[in-house]
């Protein structure tokens, strides 16, 4: 996210900096079409350099905050305290995005959210580690004010620029040649009540649920559906999730699903079928493929696959044609 208007903010061929790593032009169309982060390092880096600009991937963390965790981010937004937010992003972040490793590390009174990237050793990672820092400072800031004045990044590379070309940038106070690579704050600021997410969050995540509409309103059955796939994997795909980012209550929710003939449990089970289907085609486990939905038992999936197509998961693996979705 970003990273097109400041390659031409920069005079750069965005799509020539993709090419150059093998990657298709989609990622520039798609923004919440995830890249391995070795993928993304290496990008970065060369972009870097061709703009001889050592503070590329810094700036590009102006462009982003909640709204990059997309719904995520947003349901981060409605946990009871800034805490619960982390654990939100912790939890689920390796849906968006493999090799990442971050803990809460408790030090006094301070607590140090520290992050490891699990690439290549090879690759250089300065660039990615100060996107990636600054980003979660960005959050930090948008759950709670007062962490802008209060946190200090640490990293463990030293400074790529002077100090002024970094305060030009982000107002964080930046520590370099530490041990960790880490934001730090005072521990006492997780208790806090995050603040309400912001238009700009909530704008995103329209924009997110009308993508594949092409400028056309899109039915809510439609937009829950959405929201179901994406948090599916994060076992927050239910009513009383779903209901508040469409900026409803639940009982006002259900009975606009009615109206449209349609209810929760039926987009929920579809849902389930759709993912179900692609896990099977590609060879997964039946065992992970019911756990990936929520289904603490096999036979519990294998009951619900057989009531969605008609027969059983093991069976339709083997059909050459799989039966339509059953109500």
């Amino acid at each position: 996210m970003g990273f097109q208007a400041l390659c031409r903010s920069r005079h750069i061929n965005p799509v020539e900096m993709l090419a150059a790593e093998g990657l298709s032009s989609t990622v520039l169309r798609i923004p919440d079409l995830m890249i391995a982060y070795d993928s993304l390092a290496h990008v970065l880096n060369h972009t870097a350099d061709v703009a001889d600009y050592p503070l590329f991937g810094l700036e590009m963390s102006k462009y982003q905050g909640l709204k990059t965790f997309g719904p995520l981010g947003l349901l981060a937004s409605q946990s009871s305290t800034v805490a619960g937010s982390l654990e939100i992003i912790e939890k689920y972040f390796h849906f968006h995005a493999s090799g990442v490793i971050m803990n809460l590390v408790p030090h006094g009174k301070e607590m140090h959210f520290c992050l490891d990237i699990m690439i290549d050793p090879s690759i250089s990672q300065e660039q990615l580690l100060e996107m990636s820092l600054v980003l979660g400072y960005n959050v930090l800031c948008e759950l709670s004010p007062e962490f802008a004045s209060q946190t200090t990044i640490h990293f463990r590379h030293p400074a790529l620029a002077e100090p002024e070309e970094y305060s030009a940038i982000t107002r964080a106070k930046l520590c370099f040649g530490q041990e960790r690579d880490a934001l730090v704050f005072p521990a006492r600021l997780l208790e806090q009540k995050p603040s309400p997410a912001s238009d700009e969050v909530k704008n995103y995540l329209e924009a997110f649920l009308e993508r594949e509409s092409q400028g056309h309103e899109q039915p809510l059955q439609h937009k829950v559906s959405k929201l179901i796939y994406e948090l599916i994997p994060t076992g927050e795909a239910t009513l009383t999730t779903i209901a508040p980012m469409l900026g409803m209550n639940m009982r006002t929710l259900q009975r606009e699903l009615r109206q449209q003939g349609t209810e929760f449990r039926t987009l929920l089970d579809d849902v389930r079928f759709e993912i179900a289907r692609t896990a099977l085609e590609q060879n997964h486990s039946i065992t992970d493929v019911a756990l990936n939905l929520g289904y603490s038992e096999l036979s519990a999936f294998s009951r619900a696959f057989k009531r969605w197509s008609g027969v059983p998961p093991q069976r339709w693996r083997h059909n050459d044609h799989a039966p339509r979705m059953m109500h």
